[in-house]
């Protein structure tokens, strides 16, 4: 249920956060936000915001909620680092080397944290229910300590980390990260080329491609558009292409209206794939998008947090800030994202001809995890060939 809910929200919020910014590139990432208000859900004290998230993140079940969220959490829980050998490393083979270079090691994780100033200042039963429901752990800073000192001491260096422009009284910060490469030899022996990618505007620009294999792949093509499943060893990435004619944004409204419109269709079809290589970050505040979803009174009434804070007079949400870095190339897959939510006080084979697929116009592309299905990125590709 919750990853289902997850995927319905998920094609919402891109639809609705890219009328914004049509021109760019974007990815955004879903599953934090979801996890990170059905723990705030545990210190909401009205059913008008309940609503307001049941209809926004599509939790039809109440019951069901918590638990699927705990489990996704288990699922991505962030590895300890496993013990370095005694005996100095045996030398590999170059060829598996270099077989092995992209997935330096294979990571998939997410972690969560709440951050509040002053001691007291959050409920203790509302502590105990999210960290039992969700394992966040739960941090007091100074009540003096500038904003920038909190969130440098409680953030990974190595992953992005979006600007917050408000002083806040609270953080849940949230990140995402994964390195995975491409499973089998789906671009393992192919040569960079440049094609023409054809960009929304009309113009025609030059862009680095990869061609795959010609292997079995999760395809299908209809008459308003084609999509293909590429396969790595933590997580699969989904590309789809509107049909000649039609473009990405209609595709985007079609797949929020209906989630299961591309991937129940996918059936296994010999061909290849050509793939422009591509690198981007986007960086925004999702709060815009959430209060277009209908998420409203959590960033305008105290009350909404009053079972969470109730010595400060609740709270209200300033913003949902997050910045998405993203690679897709003949490596792998490399994507990481930062994810801050800041408030304040008081307030699924037939013989058939092999299909060629070539992305060479705006796409749409889709990131799930292999063992859950859970979707981690979702974006658009406007133009490979900006940052």
């Amino acid at each position: 249920m919750f990853v289902r809910a997850n995927d319905r929200f998920a094609f919402d919020l891109l639809e609705k956060t890219h009328e914004e910014t049509r021109g760019r590139n974007i990815v955004v990432a879903p599953l934090p936000v979801s996890l990170i208000f059905a723990a705030l859900w545990d210190g909401t004290e009205d059913s008008q915001s309940s609503n307001e998230y049941r209809t926004a993140f599509h939790w039809d079940r109440d019951y069901g909620t918590m638990a699927g969220a705990k489990m996704l959490l288990l699922r991505f829980e962030k590895p300890k680092a496993y013990p370095k050998p005694h005996a100095p490393a045996k030398k590999l083979d170059p060829a598996i080397e270099k077989y092995l270079q992209s997935g330096k090691p294979e990571q998939l994780w997410l972690s969560a944290a709440f951050l509040y100033r002053g001691r007291g200042s959050l409920s203790q039963d509302f502590m105990d229910k999210v960290t039992y429901d969700f394992g966040f752990p739960f941090r007091a800073v100074d009540e003096g300590a500038p904003q920038s000192e909190v969130l440098a001491k409680n953030w990974d260096p190595a992953l992005p980390m979006p600007k917050i422009t408000s002083s806040n009284d609270f953080w849940i910060t949230s990140f995402t990260h994964l390195r995975t490469s491409w499973a089998g030899n789906t671009f393992a022996d192919t040569k960079g080329e440049s094609r023409d990618f054809h960009l929304n505007s009309g113009e025609v620009i030059q862009a680095a491609y990869l061609k795959s294999e010609s292997s079995s792949y999760p395809y299908v093509h209809t008459d308003k558009f084609e999509a293909v499943q590429l396969s790595c060893w933590q997580a699969s990435i989904l590309f789809v292409l509107p049909a000649p004619g039609a473009n990405v944004w209609e595709l985007e409204a079609a797949l929020a209206k209906d989630p299961d419109l591309v991937e129940p269709q996918l059936a296994r079809r010999e061909g290849d794939v050509q793939m422009p290589t591509f690198h981007f970050s986007y960086e925004g505040d999702l709060r815009n998008s959430l209060e277009k979803m209908g998420v409203k009174r959590a960033f305008t009434n105290p009350t909404t947090f009053l079972n969470m804070s109730p010595g400060r007079a609740g709270g209200i949400l300033l913003g949902v800030a997050q910045k998405t870095e993203i690679t897709v190339d003949g490596n792998g897959i490399r994507a990481d994202s930062g994810t801050i939510v800041g408030g304040v006080y008081g307030g699924i084979r037939a013989v058939q001809a092999p299909f060629h697929m070539t992305l060479d116009r705006p796409f749409l592309f889709v990131i799930r995890d292999n063992l859950t299905r859970a979707l981690l990125f979702i974006g658009v590709v406007m133009n490979p060939t900006l940052p």
